[in-house]
């Protein structure tokens, strides 16, 4: 069987395009670079990360791009002349949001709450400040329940060390509130139910114009399986956990740490160009 014509590049962010080091490294950087000039390809970032630390990712590459941030709960389609048209906005309930607090009070971690634009936080202590040289973003410090009610919250993000973490996310669990947990060793990650990343890839290629077959992705965890199968082509980072249970038409990369984005791109968007990695 043939491979689709691919029209767009969507790809998650951290564990994917970022490796072990909190670096892009040279070779896919170029890769990309190369495939959107040459090909006329649409980058699309589809990431739990912020619209701010996206825009940071964003200026590293050196290409334009389409948004789907917070896990899918923002939406936003950059347009030719630069701007961006917001396509979908699911953000947190209030309520829920306020009895996550309440509950986190009782463990010892770090809480991070995110408006489209800001990032609020309890501490700067030694968690805090990991995710902010992670993420390139300087954090609110603050009180956070005030916070609730005065602008719609997008995300809330827990990290602390895995016991801790653990025992709140299974007290977050039994709240039964309408949200999503993507729950790994150091993190738990908040959204709102709405939010998954297909809906939001595929309201992304929709407004530009582009078949969901003609989208190429990368991602490497759970919360990207389902982005993964429902494109042309979906590629799991090498670097993933094993234990993921992957559709059949998922393939595999190369880990984030040996340029797996950009052997891949090699492969489906051919160059004379030397391979050097």
């Amino acid at each position: 069987m043939s491979e689709p014509t691919l029209r767009a590049v969507a790809i998650d962010i951290d564990g994917t395009l970022i490796d072990s080091r909190k670096q892009i490294m040279p070779f896919t950087r170029s890769e990309i670079h190369r495939v959107v000039e040459e090909y006329d390809v649409r980058l699309l970032l589809v990431t739990a990360r912020s619209p701010q630390s996206t825009a940071v990712i964003e200026e590293r590459l050196g290409v334009v791009a389409s948004y789907a941030t917070f896990g899918g709960s923002l939406v936003d389609a950059r347009e030719p002349d630069g701007s961006f048209t917001q396509l979908k906005a699911v953000p947190l309930r209030d309520d829920d949001v306020r009895r996550m607090l309440e509950v986190a009070s009782d463990f010892d971690v770090h809480t991070g709450l995110y408006t489209r634009d800001a990032w609020h936080v309890n501490s700067l202590e030694y968690w805090g400040m990991r995710e902010a040289r992670n993420t390139s973003v300087w954090p609110i410090v603050g009180e956070l329940e005030p916070i609730v009610g005065t602008a719609p919250l997008f995300k809330v993000m827990f990290r602390g060390e895995s016991e801790p973490l653990g025992e709140l996310a299974d007290a977050l669990g039994a709240l039964q509130t309408s949200t999503y947990a993507h729950h790994l060793k150091h993190v738990i990650e908040v959204v709102a139910s709405g939010a998954v990343k297909l809906p939001a890839l595929q309201a992304l290629a929709g407004h530009l114009g582009i078949d969901m077959d003609e989208v190429i992705a990368f991602g490497d965890t759970s919360a990207d399986l389902d982005m993964l199968a429902g494109v042309g082509v979906g590629y799991l980072m090498g670097n993933a956990s094993p234990a993921l249970t992957v559709p059949p038409s998922v393939r595999r990369a190369l880990s984030h740490d040996e340029d797996g984005i950009g052997v891949a791109l090699r492969k489906h968007f051919p160059s004379d160009a030397p391979f050097r990695t």
